[in-house]
């Protein structure tokens, strides 16, 4: 096994005490900054309805909090608000209404990546199953779900769209997070954890 493979990168070293920093902010505030930019463009590209058909975003709120713990998570709620008011693609109580989902979206991979030792990198086949079917297809199917379910309530689609609609957001989703979440992780990781703004813990 290489070194790569085997290296636990949430592991403390002797004497390491991490806290929240600037460098938390900083991050915090930019990859809101690119989540509202990519998320603002995939809500105007590729429009269905209240659903985009391949939404960037998602990819941001992937890998968001497996680099930097909360600060991605909270992040993954923030700037949906702002993208959204922005491309006109949902109404800001409608916006509100996804706040739960966003932010179990965006911790999903962080959790998993953490609680299994997974590393950012997948530099194994572990972290690949991890990242695709808690970080992937557990957070869509969730937010697929309680979004169309937030569309619903407010009387946006039909009971008989709800089925179709929970479909197209979650493989528009899934397959952006999927595809743009491992190019990020692949050739970012090996960078963003070397950083002081990397978070082995949930704050720092």
């Amino acid at each position: 096994m290489s070194t790569a493979a085997s290296e636990n990168v949430w592991a403390l070293e002797e004497g390491e005490v991490r806290k929240p920093g600037i460098a938390h902010i900083v991050a915090l505030a930019l990859f809101t900054g690119i989540g509202i930019v990519v998320g603002t463009f995939g809500s105007l590209a590729i429009p269905i309805g209240f659903v985009s058909a391949f939404w960037p975003g998602q990819a941001i709120q992937a890998v968001g909090s497996i680099w930097y713990g909360m600060w991605g998570g909270i992040a993954a709620f923030v700037f949906p608000l702002i993208s959204n008011a922005m491309s006109g693609s949902a109404p800001l109580p409608v916006s509100m209404a996804y706040i739960p989902a966003n932010f179990v979206q965006g911790m999903a991979a962080g959790w998993v990546f953490r609680q299994y030792k997974l590393h950012p990198a997948l530099t194994s086949a572990r972290d690949w199953w991890g990242f695709t079917l808690v970080g992937i297809i557990a957070a869509n199917a969730f937010g697929a779900l309680w979004g169309t379910s937030v569309l619903r309530a407010f009387g946006l689609i039909t009971p008989a769209a709800h089925l179709v609609a929970w479909a197209g957001w979650f493989i528009g989703n899934s397959v952006a997070s999927w595809v743009l979440g491992v190019l990020l992780l692949k050739f970012i990781s090996p960078l963003v954890i070397k950083t002081k703004a990397f978070c082995k813990g949930y704050w720092a």
